[in-house]
């Protein structure tokens, strides 16, 4: 059992005893493991937990002590578990409260991301478990025992808001404040390596990591009110056309019919046109993301059997683990002959071409979107050779993982305004 397997059932066995969420998170920013009450999973702002929990830099903390945070006024606690002094893993303890929040002091920041449901975000406060200090601190002791196998003054405490993201210049913090204002409703502008993972889960019928990562780029009403200007309105309306043309491509490339995902886009363009305010054009793209990737996922179901189907959600879902013919097939309750020969009929792919081909599109994920290492990158999609991870991602991509990242983060030259 590697060290991140022992994470995940160390942290199944925290919860069991403490009934506080905890979270596994791969060094690349993956959740591995999640254990939290029904009250939090299934509310809708649990998703941007979610985000927070995954998106944090935790490898930038070297603290041979457990750490608090805060976001959103919910807080957590976490601690790195090392394999040969290189982070394999963190586990992270929260949301909990050390009161009862009666609403008026809500982080605006959240309130304003997701704003349009008070009432559901409200519910998400009610429901995160009360932690007095001093428990906090016991409990943030005992998990770093437990991972690091030493003991920490308990004077120490916890050693609280570690900062969790990369110092920025002012260029930089200028530049992402400026990404920041042109993300609408999970679409960039042309050209942006966002765009390109939102159509390749629209393309492959992956509603879950959409929904993860839209929650990250939505704008609330607060900026909305903001930027309601009519010269806006028209230049929004523009942009979410243009995305619902690109979305209708990526979803007949995904398999839904030609005429079927024609009829969608007339549909949601009439509808765009017809909004009289960009809150409501932001709604009517969601919507519009939501309901062609659903269709995306139906006409898949329907093209594969029920083997194929559990295979290639077991593939989507294990790209950081052990992926094998033997154990996809134990999984499908099949033998390996069949089920490569059943898959390679239905899909196209080899079962082992097929794992390579998905675990280099989460490559290049990280490639355009992070400054992971591609050492690293390799190793965590299970790559145990970096040259052997070179040569195959050439060989889908026709260019090195440095040069594909050299592309992706090259600025888009502008056409000429007429």
């Amino acid at each position: 059992m590697n060290k991140l397997e022992q994470l995940r059932e160390f942290g199944r066995l925290l919860y069991d005893a403490l009934q506080v969420p905890v979270f596994i998170v791969h060094p690349g920013r993956k959740i591995e493991a999640e254990h939290a009450p029904a009250a939090l999973r299934t509310n809708p702002f649990f998703a941007a937990v979610r985000d927070q929990v995954a998106g944090a830099e935790y490898a930038l903390v070297a603290a041979d002590q457990p750490i608090r945070f805060t976001r959103s006024r919910l807080q957590y606690l976490f601690v790195n578990a090392l394999d040969d002094e290189r982070l394999a893993g963190t586990i992270v303890l929260g949301p909990f409260a050390q009161e009862r929040d009666a609403g008026d002091g809500l982080d605006e920041g959240l309130a304003a991301l997701h704003a349009g449901n008070r009432r559901q975000l409200l519910e998400l406060y009610e429901a995160v478990p009360l932690l007095e200090s001093e428990r906090a601190a016991a409990i943030g002791l005992m998990v770093h025992f437990a991972v690091r196998r030493t003991p920490v003054d308990p004077a120490a405490g916890l050693l609280a808001e570690a900062p969790l993201q990369e110092p920025a210049s002012a260029e930089r913090r200028g530049a992402e404040a400026e990404l920041s204002r042109s993300r609408r409703s999970g679409l960039q502008h042309a050209n942006l390596p966002h765009e390109r993972v939102l159509l390749h889960y629209v393309r492959t019928g992956e509603k879950e990591r959409m929904r993860a990562f839209v929650m990250e780029f939505i704008v609330g009403e607060e900026e909305f009110g903001v930027l309601a200007r009519r010269s806006r309105l028209r230049s929004e309306k523009n942009l979410m056309i243009t995305g619902i043309a690109l979305i209708c491509r990526a979803a007949i490339e995904g398999g839904l019919p030609e005429e079927t995902a024609f009829t969608l886009s007339d549909y949601y363009i009439q509808q765009l046109e017809d909004q009289p305010s960009l809150q409501e054009v932001g709604a009517v793209m969601t919507k519009a993301l939501f309901d062609f990737v659903d269709r995306v996922a139906q006409e898949r179901r329907g093209r594969f059997s029920p083997a194929v189907q559990d295979c290639l959600h077991e593939i989507a879902s294990g790209l950081y683990g052990e992926l094998t013919l033997p154990r996809l097939a134990e999984r499908a309750h099949l033998s390996p002959n069949y089920l490569s020969g059943l898959f390679r009929q239905e899909v196209g792919l080899t079962i082992s071409a097929y794992i390579q081909r998905e675990r280099i599109e989460e490559a290049k994920k990280l490639l355009s979107l992070t400054d992971y290492p591609v050492a690293d990158i390799a190793a965590w999609l299970s790559f145990h050779d970096q040259s052997y991870f070179i040569k195959v991602f050439k060989k889908w991509e026709g260019q090195t993982p440095r040069a594909y990242r050299r592309a992706e983060r090259r600025p888009a030259r502008r056409l000429p305004q007429a």
